[in-house]
C-alpha cells in the first residue's frame, strides 16, 4: 500500500473505515473467554466432548480469577493457561487446568499436529481413568475446537475461516497475473497450499485434570528426583500399553501434586505425541523443546524416534535443573548472577547456553561436546550445579543418566545401533539394571581408569547419535544411529534406566525422612 498515491490513499482510507465497522471478534477479542466485572472472575466457555450438536457449540463454563501465565509472543501456538473450577463460588479453589492453544494444522496429515484430546481418551480407554489418576498422567474431562458464529453459520475458530479473504485474492491474483499460469477453478495452486500449511492453526481448549503446579515450586533437588521417577514410570507404561510416545519431556511439561503428605510427578502435553506403529513414527521431524531435544531429533536423524530420546531429554532437564536451579528462588538468584556477570563482560557465555542458542544443528554439536566423555561431562556440566547434598544426588543421577545413554559398556556395540544381523545378547547380559548403570557411573566419579570390559571401547566408539568420538583414540568417525536401534533391546534399556529411577527416588525419600526427622 503506497499512501503517496490515489490508489494507495484510497485503500488506506478504505482500511480504517472497515476497521471502525469491525465487531469484537473481528477486532482479535475471543467472545468465549470473557470477564466478568460483577464478580471479578473470568468465563471460560469450554466446548464438551461432542462440541456441537444442532448447530450450536456445547459448552462448560468454567471459572478462573487470572491466567496463569499468558502468550508471550503474538505468532505460534499461543498458548495460555487458566486454573479454573466447575463452580462459581470456588473460584478460589480451582481443580481444573484450563489449556488453550492454537495448534499448528496441515492438510497432510504426516505433517499435521496430533490433536491432544483423542490421544488422551485413547489413553484413558485403554489403560483406564483410576490407572491414569494413580500413574500420574493428566486426563481431559472436556475439550474441543473452538466455534463461532459466522454468517449464521457455526464454524471452526481456525485461520483457514479467519483469513478466507486472504487466500480468494491471493487465487485471484495468480489467475489475473500473465507470468503465472493460470490455475483451473476449484484447485489450489501450490503456493496457496504453501501459505495454507504456513498459516493454518486450530483454535482448541481442553479442560485437564488433575491441577498440577511447575516445577519451580519444588523446595529441593530430592522431591525433584521423585517427580522424575513418577513421570518417567508413567511414560513408560502409556508407551507399553496403549503405544504412545511422548516426544517432548521438558520441565514445562512436568508438574507436581502435593497431597500436603508427599511429591508426585504429573506428566502433561501430549500435543507431539505420536502412536508406535504410525507411519508418521519413520518420519523425520524436529519436534519439542530446543534445549531439551535429543542429539538425533536435532540432528533429524533418519532413523525414527525412541523410548531413548525421551530418556535423552531427562537427562538434559537434570542438567538444566541442575545448573539454574530447582526451586523458583533459585532461579532467580542464577538469573541475578548471570545478569550481574554480563554487565562485566557482555560476551559472557554462562553454562549451558549453547543449549538454547544457535541452529538445530548448533545445539546438537554442543551436546555432542559437553557429553562426549566423563571429563567433558563433568567440566562444561556437572561442575556448574549447584552447592549441596541434594545437588550432589542429582549429579549423580545425572552421571548414571549419561552413563547408561552413552557409555555403558554392558550393552556392548548392539546399544550404539549396529544393525539387525548383530546377535543381540541375553536378557540376563542385559537386564543387569541400575546395579550396573550405577556402579559404572560411581566408577566414573571416582576417576577409575577402567570401567569394565570394554569401557574403553565404548569412549573409543561414537556415542548413540553423537557422530563424534573420544579425542583420546583415532577410529573412524560414524554416526551409530543412522541404523536401527532393535525394539527389543531399546526395552532392555528402559527397563534397566526405570530401576536406576526407583533406586534414586527410594535414596531421595530416605533423605527426605531424615531431613525432617532431624528437624525434630
Amino acid at each position: 500500500m503506497d499512501i503517496t498515491d490515489s490508489v494507495g490513499r484510497a485503500a488506506y482510507i478504505s482500511f480504517i473505515v472497515s476497521l471502525c465497522y469491525c465487531n469484537d471478534y473481528e477486532l482479535g477479542y475471543d467472545p468465549t473467554v470473557v470477564w466478568n466485572a460483577d464478580k471479578k472472575y473470568w468465563v471460560i466457555k469450554c466446548p464438551d466432548s461432542t462440541a456441537v450438536k444442532d448447530g450450536e457449540m456445547r459448552v462448560v463454563n468454567y471459572y478462573a480469577l487470572k491466567p496463569i501465565f499468558e502468550a508471550e509472543r503474538l505468532f505460534g501456538r499461543h498458548t495460555r493457561g487458566f486454573a479454573a473450577s466447575l463452580d462459581p463460588d470456588l473460584v478460589d479453589e480451582p481443580d481444573t487446568f484450563i489449556k488453550d492453544v492454537w495448534s499448528y494444522e496441515s492438510s497432510d496429515s504426516q505433517h499435521t499436529s496430533r490433536n491432544e484430546l483423542d490421544i488422551l481418551r485413547d489413553i484413558e480407554e485403554q489403560i483406564g481413568k483410576d490407572t491414569m489418576d494413580t500413574l500420574g498422567v493428566i486426563r481431559a474431562t472436556n475439550g474441543g475446537t473452538v466455534c463461532f458464529s459466522k454468517a449464521g453459520n457455526l464454524v471452526n475458530d481456525d485461520t483457514s475461516n479467519i483469513m478466507e479473504p486472504i487466500f480468494a485474492d491471493f487465487e485471484t491474483a495468480l489467475c489475473e497475473t500473465p507470468s503465472v499460469p493460470i490455475i483451473s477453478k476449484g484447485r489450489a495452486s501450490a503456493e496457496e497450499n504453501l501459505i495454507r500449511n504456513i498459516l493454518l492453526r486450530v483454535h482448541r481448549r481442553l479442560a485437564l485434570q488433575p491441577l498440577g503446579q511447575p516445577l519451580h515450586t519444588l523446595k529441593s533437588p530430592y522431591e525433584l528426583i521423585i517427580v522424575l521417577a513418577d513421570v518417567m514410570v508413567a511414560h513408560s507404561t502409556i508407551l507399553k500399553t496403549s503405544g504412545y510416545l511422548h516426544r517432548d519431556i521438558s520441565p514445562n511439561n512436568i508438574m507436581v501434586v502435593d497431597d500436603g503428605e508427599r511429591v508426585s510427578g504429573l506428566l502433561i502435553d501430549f500435543d507431539y505425541a505420536v502412536k508406535t506403529g504410525e507411519a508418521r513414527l519413520a518420519i523425520a521431524e524436529r519436534l519439542g523443546t530446543l534445549p531439551f531435544m535429543s542429539i538425533s531429533n536435532l540432528q533429524n536423524s533418519k532413523v525414527q524416534r525412541s523410548e531413548l530420546d525421551d530418556w535423552e531429554s531427562l537427562l538434559y532437564v537434570v542438567c538444566w535443573l541442575g545448573v539454574h536451579g530447582v526451586s523458583h528462588d533459585e532461579q532467580v538468584a542464577y538469573q541475578q548472577e548471570i545478569d550481574a556477570a554480563c554487565k562485566v563482560d557482555k560476551y559472557y557465555r554462562y553454562p549451558l547456553i549453547e543449549w538454547e542458542a544457535g541452529t538445530f544443528d548448533d545445539v546438537a554439536r554442543a551436546k555432542q561436546n559437553d557429553l562426549e566423555d566423563d571429563e567433558s561431562f563433568n567440566g562444561c556440566v556437572l561442575q556448574y550445579f549447584r552447592d549441596g547434598a541434594a545437588y550432589d544426588e542429582l549429579k549423580d543421577m545425572a552421571r548414571s543418566l549419561r552413563f547408561a545413554l552413552f557409555a555403558n559398556p554392558e550393552l556392548g556395540l548392539l546399544y550404539r545401533g549396529l544393525s539387525a544381523k548383530e546377535v543381540i545378547p541375553d536378557k540376563p547380559t542385559l537386564m543387569k539394571g541400575a546395579k550396573a548403570i550405577k556402579t559404572g557411573a560411581k566408577a566414573i566419579k571416582t576417576g577409575a581408569k577402567a570401567i569394565g570390559k570394554g569401557a574403553i571401547a565404548s569412549e573409543a566408539v561414537a556415542y548413540r547419535g553423537s557422530g563424534v568420538h573420544s579425542k583420546r583414540f583415532s577410529v573412524k568417525k560414524v554416526n551409530p544411529f543412522e541404523k536401527r536401534l532393535e525394539p527389543k533391546a531399546r526395552k532392555y534399556i528402559n527397563d534397566d534406566l526405570l530401576a536406576l529411577m526407583s533406586e534414586c527416588k527410594d535414596a531421595a525419600i530416605a533423605a527426605l525422612h531424615e531431613m525432617s526427622t532431624s528437624d525434630f
